[in-house]
């Protein structure tokens, strides 16, 4: 068997090796929260706040206004009670009771503001969680496909390298230590084929006689243009 054709098993098997760690390194890069369940954790969150912060505005109002009846109906109490020592301070008293009833009045409209706005937070609230427990489902199918998915390329890249130091045995040291030197300077691709003479690394003919030397894999022939490892079938 010829030098060349050990070496272009050798990258053959190198290239699945380095696909299958891309495969990977492409899924871990996937697992964990995806953009869309950020996103509809955000929204989920943001809408919590918003209700939490509308509840808080309709309880103080609540507290607001039943204080303003209490201290309404006091005030009332003392003004009918006929104990008025003057003219004077019933028409003070009186003002006051008035001016209570019309601040009462403005804090119950906002109060009913605010349970509409309460209500109208809720409804946002549960179209979030919707849209969550959605995205989360979604989510949680997706990891276990890409889980399985991990696992199934874990099993094919163990059983690639079990296989790549079979294929070192039969090559040389130096040869070894040229295809090694070479890998990262031409983007993993160390060795390609010839086909119809052309080589499949840069695409561009090679003479004949080039070729003819190359088949014989009893040397090794690089390409003159890309300067790859030629191996000829």
């Amino acid at each position: 068997m010829s030098r060349t054709l050990h070496l272009y098993q050798l990258q053959a098997i190198d290239s699945d090796i380095d696909q299958v760690k891309q495969q990977l390194a492409q899924i871990a890069a996937q697992l964990g929260e995806s953009d869309e369940l950020k996103r509809a954790n955000a929204i989920a969150e943001a809408a919590n706040n918003k209700l939490r912060q509308a509840q808080t505005t309709m309880r103080d109002l609540d507290l607001e206004v039943k204080s303003l009846s209490t201290k309404v109906a006091n005030e009332e109490k003392k003004l009918y009670s006929g104990k008025m020592s003057s003219a004077k301070e019933a028409a003070n008293l009186q003002e006051e009771v008035a001016s209570l009833k019309r601040r009462q009045a403005d804090r119950e409209e906002h109060l009913l503001e605010a349970m509409v706005a309460v209500e109208e937070a809720e409804e946002t609230v549960e179209q979030a969680q919707a849209q969550l427990t959605s995205a989360t489902g979604r989510w949680s199918a997706d990891q276990q496909e890409l889980l399985q998915e991990q696992a199934t390329l874990q099993q094919k890249l163990a059983e690639l390298e079990h296989q790549r130091p079979v294929l070192t045995q039969p090559i040389s040291s130096a040869d070894l230590k040229l295809y090694g030197q070479m890998r990262p300077k031409k983007a993993g691709r160390a060795v390609v084929a010839v086909k119809a003479g052309v080589c499949q690394g840069c695409g561009i003919a090679i003479a004949s006689n080039h070729v003819r030397l190359a088949r014989a894999g009893t040397d090794i022939l690089t390409c003159p243009t890309c300067g790859r490892i030629l191996y000829v079938p």
